[in-house]
């Protein structure tokens, strides 16, 4: 292999001394790109998923807090107490940019036999706002488990009735899902 010296001039070598440079500085931020998004990335998602950890638990208690204030208010009902158990909590599904490639190959051998080759690549990408959050296109509700009333009134069977049917109608749930208990 030959030395430097051979192949290149003096000029040619102050020419080259910036390129090389140039070339290594493009590398170190090529590398330095390639890895920074990951890590801001997952701790923008970690940041989002404590928010809605927090948010959901808040509007839990929120939930039966409305709950408790409305079925104290009947007649009779009396101190009132109400725990609500959630089978899942809010879904929030988020907008995605997709494209998806099919390429199909048909090749013939030399016996006439026949082979076709088909593959699929798919794309996606979640679209996000200028602060960096999702663009949401749907968000449903926590679902329901159950739910248990504690009643000072709820021994008085009218009562039990009015508070089990209050409760059935304001959260659109099924009545197995319901329990009344009188305190």
């Amino acid at each position: 292999m030959k030395k430097l010296n051979e192949l290149f001039n003096d000029t040619e070598k102050k020419k080259l001394k910036p390129l090389i440079i140039l070339s290594g500085i493009c590398i170190v931020a090529l590398l330095v790109m390639t890895f920074m998004p990951d890590k801001v990335e997952k701790e923008t998602s970690a940041q989002r998923d404590t928010k809605t950890q927090e948010t959901s638990e808040s509007e839990k208690k929120d939930l039966e807090s409305k709950l408790t204030e409305i079925l104290s208010k009947i007649n009779g009902a009396g101190d009132v107490d109400v725990m609500i158990t959630f089978e899942s909590s809010e879904e929030i599904v988020p907008a995605y940019n997709s494209n998806t490639t099919t390429e199909t190959t048909k090749e013939q051998d030399s016996s006439g036999g026949e082979r076709t080759t088909t593959s699929s690549t798919q794309n996606k990408t979640m679209i996000t706002s200028n602060s960096n959050e999702p663009v949401v296109l749907k968000t449903s509700e926590a679902k329901i488990k159950g739910v248990i009333v504690v009643a000072s009134g709820a021994s008085n069977q009218k009562v039990k009735q009015l508070l089990y049917d209050a409760v059935k109608t304001s959260l659109q749930i099924s009545g197995h899902q319901v329990e009344i208990y009188e305190k």
